[in-house]
């Protein structure tokens, strides 16, 4: 049975949404001007924080009016996603009194969501320790956080303290001995952070490292870090590295100025890897190993379904971890300012990272533990679904990817799972040739029809020339998978194409014969050795 990873908010939750909209003209109220220009302000600070980052010269808590259009869209849009996903999550024992220490916190969007979202946390006397560069920002989120307390649960025994320090200055500021910090957790913060003035030969695995590291001092036996990004590829490959820090990988990578850099670096080596993929038949898995040169400190909890190398890393593929969390719960006014900005959103994309302290007994097995290899026979695995659904030619229904301890997985027919869910999968010998994820399915039943090539059908490539096999299929526009672009529809005649009730009837997923042609050239050639152009 699927575990689904996201679930609706209880009333609790959706009663803090609804009220949000209200707390935060409390805190920072408009007049009619500055409320005719948010829509506009919306926008604006959404291009910045996506297509045009390099105007972010300062930060933008500095502006009010990015201020204010930050706390009416951004934050009510995180805290819709995140009471959706800390529900869900298994974050173990909690101690009697938590300490917890949100680093970038901003106007305290994470404490805000375990708050909403979490009643095992609320009824115990948590102390949340928020750290930011801008104490502006910081003590509007502490005020937020009272007015919403103040009006639904005013004997709510928590503690806000606010904390002036970067994220590698607060683990070493916060007053608190070592080992007795329960949860760490970052928002949005690692696709936001630049090192300009980073050490020379300090790479970027190390700056993780460290930060891991620190954290690893600071946290008790089985303490956690939660760490949440966008649903971008950078999002999701910052935190496939931080993954692997945390696991003990190193990599000997060229030192890169900002994290920015780093992930747009990883972007373009997916990209050029998957150009050559086509052409590539090696099939060495040894090459996709995660190498432990250091000792392992913590164990991921989710979404990963086990501890091995991440599928993500692999050069050859352009697949990012992430999932779409459902926004149907979203309060009205956010709505309606989301549609005046032209920002609405039916659901919301997003990386996160749950792993768990690894205790010294731990940490040494896991250090000697032997990789796992591609299966030689049937197996069941454990699976994280990724994706959105597509078409891929030659396997019936629709498809997601997923991520499980032998690597990327490709599940046919799978279109019903809900985003995010955890499920057990049969593996097969063959592999999709685009991604090279290994082909699993839900049932233990054969995955495709007699006669496919061992490594999976060759899916459609826009480099690539010469007519299509006959038969087929083209996927839609709205189930194509990245890089994929939709070919033009051919058309057909009349003259010369068999009466339908003559012709044979042929299941979905599978090859029909190609019709005869009245010329002598063969079927799929041409004189110029392609397909002609259409005239307009």
């Amino acid at each position: 049975m699927p575990t689904p990873l996201f679930s609706d908010p209880d009333e609790f939750a959706a009663r803090g949404l609804a009220r949000l909209f209200r707390a935060i003209d409390e805190v920072m109220p408009m007049n009619g001007a500055q409320r005719r220009d948010l829509s506009m302000a919306c926008r604006d600070l959404s291009a910045m924080l996506t297509t045009d980052r390099d105007s972010l010269d300062r930060p933008y808590w500095t502006a009010p009016r990015l201020t204010s259009a930050y706390l009416r869209y951004f934050l009510p849009w995180n805290l819709v996603r995140l009471s959706s996903l800390l529900p869900g999550l298994d974050f173990g024992r909690i101690p009697d009194e938590p300490l917890i220490l949100d680093m970038g916190s901003g106007p305290l969007t994470i404490p805000l969501a375990l708050w909403l979202s979490r009643p095992d946390l609320r009824a115990k006397p948590v102390t949340i320790v928020a750290s930011d560069t801008t104490p502006h920002i910081l003590e509007l989120g502490r005020k937020l956080f009272e007015a919403l307390r103040a009006d639904l649960a005013p004997d709510c025994p928590w503690t806000i303290r606010t904390m002036r320090a970067s994220v590698t200055q607060a683990l070493h500021r916060i007053h608190a001995k070592p080992g007795t910090l329960w949860m760490l957790t970052t928002g949005n913060v690692l696709n936001e952070m630049e090192e300009r003035r980073a050490r020379p030969g300090h790479q970027m695995t190390d700056r993780m490292r460290d930060l891991l590291e620190h954290a690893s001092h600071m946290l008790m036996d089985e303490g956690l870090i939660f760490s949440v990004e966008p649903g971008t590829r950078q999002g999701g490959r910052l935190l496939t590295n931080l993954r692997k820090s945390a696991l003990g990988g190193v990599e000997e990578e060229p030192e890169y100025e900002d994290l920015t850099s780093f992930a747009l670096r990883e972007e373009q080596a997916g990209r050029a890897a998957s150009r050559s993929a086509y052409d590539d038949d090696d099939d060495d898995w040894d090459d996709d190993e995660l190498v432990f040169g250091q000792t392992p400190l913590f164990r991921p909890l989710s979404p990963c379904p086990h501890s091995a190398s991440c599928p993500m890393l692999d050069r050859r593929t352009t697949a990012w971890c992430h999932v779409n969390a459902p926004a149907e719960h979203a309060p009205q006014a956010l709505r309606e300012l989301s549609a005046r900005a032209g920002l609405d959103k039916d659901s919301i994309s997003l990386s996160f990272l749950l792993l768990k302290k690894l205790r010294e007994e731990e940490q040494e097995e896991a250090g000697s533990r032997e990789p796992q290899r591609r299966p030689q026979g049937k197996r069941r695995v454990t699976a994280r679904i990724i994706s959105d659904a597509f078409i891929v030619p030659d396997y019936p229904g629709r498809a997601r990817y997923a991520c499980t301890e032998l690597g990327l997985a490709l599940i046919p027919a799978s279109s019903h799972l809900a985003p995010g869910s955890l499920c057990d999968v049969w593996t097969t010998p063959e592999h999709d040739r685009k991604s090279r994820a290994i082909v699993m399915l839900l049932e233990d039943s054969a995955p495709r029809r007699e006669g496919t090539p061992r490594h999976g059908p060759r899916h459609f490539d826009p480099e690539r020339r010469g007519p299509r096999p006959a038969g087929e299929h083209r996927p839609r526009r709205d189930d194509r998978r990245d890089g994929e672009r939709r070919p033009a529809p051919r058309r057909e005649t009349d003259e010369g194409r068999r009466p339908r009730e003559d012709r044979p009837f042929s299941p979905r997923g599978e090859r029909q014969e190609p019709r005869e042609r009245k010329d002598s050239r063969p079927a799929g050639s041409h004189p110029t050795g392609s397909r002609p152009r259409r005239k307009p």
